[in-house]
């Protein structure tokens, strides 16, 4: 272990003092505390980690967001600024890391580390040694290798522009305004002797660490860690964030799309509230002091600002209907889930909202399409990427979940969300104003959203209805029940899963009024129920204790291996009928035995007939 040394670091920026400083035979390590504001006693300590080539200076912007929250703990490590690179053979970036933190004085409850040194702090939280871990940390642009990704010539032929280019951002941002009155050719020149001095062992280094990420044993952490990155930061794309937050179930990846490499630097504000709003909602926030602790109002004054890749778990095992195979209502669940993070991510979860503004979340309109097979023990990772929302509307997403097969990743959904945050009749009677960042996605009912025009409720008499819903020759089938309250939320209306479920049922008895049960196809031609496409769109509330006349019809057979039927329903309210949802589903089968197992089912003229009504 490294001894502590009696000297100090240099003198620092004004709200700075030196802490500790200690030197090895090669390396020296220091920690430097801000000093103004004075923070809350019992606020907590944050430990701020250095990129490569960087410094600790690096980290005034985000301490300063920060002040009055947080005591706040710079370290200056071996890998700083024009460093000759001797302390790789003394140790890893996590050994020095801890040599750092040894010498602050007092329990480090939460890591922020940025670039390579947000790996470090990756490498300390998966390979603890006994080493007194954090009780939170946050990665800024980490680099990180999925099992899927080759270490070839290609790979380090790209991981090498990379650098360069990150070296180009890093003197650009430390340039600060100088950078603007540059020509872009001394830019480009300044970076280049930057990349000359750091020589190919310093990118060897960041190389060798990105590269050995992937035997870090990630699922064993159980810290919970926020990971900050941009959309077009090639050291955490799209796919590497899937794998990410699917190698380490205690991560919650977020990408925005205006987040660069240096966003510490570049976007303080937005990091310091992405940080904050994932503090206050972490285990750690009794630790969290005033103003964390005491914070109401979410940091965020956008919803819609950012890509979220965030595990989903596994299917509840109630889905696994057919052998291991998920049923497509579970796959939708697992969106619902992804959906519900998003906004909790924000720091305006399903309940925050409830009970601050009076706000029930409502999934209104869910598409999907389902590419792949899921099965029981898959564990699920979401991609949830916002849209452009349009008026009355609500809010719009894009969801994509993937699960890691044989070393790939494999998409098993994509599909199509909106959310409308509709005020509650029964709010809590100290609700808040809502924040202008959520005004508007708020309708005062379902039917009040745009798309919901052109549904207008008709009079149809009580003893009509049967008739209005399945006239002749339509091919309806009706099924008419009683909405439980366990299908519904807020004490009052049914609910999105409410529907997928009613969704799953009307098929079913469809399926067996028509004499093709599945237990009938399963049993006489080993055909097994496959969906690959589904959708719910409300378009009205339906409320507890109603009857909801929930109509199915089968529209067209397409290549004889797939039809596509139409789903909608209806409550009678006052002598009017109420179309409260629509949607549709494509549903075929595939041959589970004999030669043809694994194909599609061909329909014969039997299960024709039975899906369009002919006679069986």
């Amino acid at each position: 272990m490294a001894k502590q040394s009696g000297t100090r670091p240099a003198t620092p920026p004004d709200g700075w003092t030196p802490v500790a400083e200690t030197r090895t035979a090669c390396e020296r390590l220091a920690v430097l505390g801000t000093t103004s504001p004075a923070p809350h006693p019992a606020a907590p300590v944050v430990a701020m980690v250095h990129g490569l080539e960087g410094h600790w200076t690096g980290w005034q912007p985000l301490a300063g967001q920060l002040a009055g929250r947080c005591r706040a703990y710079a370290l200056d490590l071996p890998w700083r600024a024009g460093n000759h690179y001797r302390w790789r053979h003394h140790g890893t970036p996590a050994h020095w890391l801890r040599e750092a933190l040894a010498l602050v004085p007092e329990p480090v409850d939460i890591l922020i580390g940025h670039s390579f040194g947000a790996n470090a702090v990756l490498e300390h939280l998966a390979t603890p040694g006994g080493a007194p871990q954090p009780r939170a940390a946050v990665l800024l642009a980490p680099f990180f290798r999925p099992e899927t990704l080759t270490v070839d010539w290609p790979l380090y032929e790209a991981a090498l522009a990379g650098f360069r280019q990150i070296i180009t951002d890093g003197v650009r941002v430390g340039l600060g305004e100088r950078a603007r009155r540059l020509d872009p050719d001394v830019l480009a020149a300044m970076a280049d002797t930057t990349v000359e001095r750091i020589g190919p062992v310093g990118f060897l280094s960041l190389f060798l660490q990105f590269t050995g990420t992937t035997e870090l044993d990630l699922g064993a952490v159980t810290v919970p860690t926020l990971v900050l990155a941009g959309e077009n930061d090639t050291s955490l794309s799209e796919d590497r964030a899937a794998a990410l937050a699917t190698a380490m179930p205690a991560a919650t990846v977020r990408r925005h799309p205006h987040y660069t490499h240096f966003c510490h630097a570049e976007q303080t504000a937005d990091v310091g509230a992405d940080i904050t709003a994932f503090l206050t909602d972490t285990p750690i926030s009794p630790l969290l002091s005033p103003p964390f602790s005491s914070q109401k109002e979410p940091l965020m004054t956008e919803l819609l600002d950012g890509t979220l890749t965030t595990p989903v778990g596994r299917p509840r095992y109630e889905g696994a209907n057919i052998r291991t195979w998920i049923g497509f209502k579970h796959f939708m669940y697992l969106t619902e889930e992804a959906i519900l993070q998003y906004f909790r991510e924000r720091g305006v979860g399903a309940e925050t909202l409830y009970h601050t503004y009076g706000l029930g979340l409502e999934i209104v309109d869910h598409s999907v399409s389902l590419p792949a097979t899921l099965g029981i023990d898959d564990e699920v990772t979401a991609v949830v990427e916002p849209g452009r929302p349009k008026p009355g509307h609500g809010a719009p997403f894009k969801v994509r979940l993937t699960v890691q097969r044989d070393g790939e990743t494999v998409t098993v959904l994509t599909g199509k969300i909106r959310v409308a945050l509709v005020t509650l009749k029964d709010a809590p009677a100290d609700v808040r104003p809502v924040p202008a960042h959520l005004e508007p996605y708020v309708v005062p009912e379902v039917a009040a959203l745009a798309d919901a025009a052109g549904h207008e409720p008709q009079t149809v008499a009580e003893g009509d209805l049967e008739a209005v819903l399945t006239p002749p020759d339509s091919n309806a089938f009706l099924w008419s029940w009683r909405i439980p309250y366990f299908y519904c939320h807020f004490s009052d209306r049914l609910q999105h899963s409410g529907y997928v479920r009613a969704m799953e049922e009307v098929v079913d008895r469809f399926l067996d009024d028509r004499g093709i049960s599945i237990r009938t196809m399963l049993d006489e031609r080993g055909w097994i129920p496959v969906v690959s496409r589904a959708r719910v769109h409300m378009l009205a509330d339906a409320f507890m204790e109603e009857t909801l006349h929930t109509v199915f019809t089968v529209q067209e057979i397409i290549k004889d291996v797939m039809y596509t039927a139409a789903f909608d329903t209806y409550v009678h309210r006052d002598g009017r009928l109420v179309h409260t949802a629509t949607g549709s589903i494509m549903h075929g089968y595939a041959v589970s035995r004999g030669e043809q197992a694994g194909s599609l089912a061909e329909f014969d003229d039997t299960a024709r007939a039975a899906l369009l009504g002919g006679t069986r």
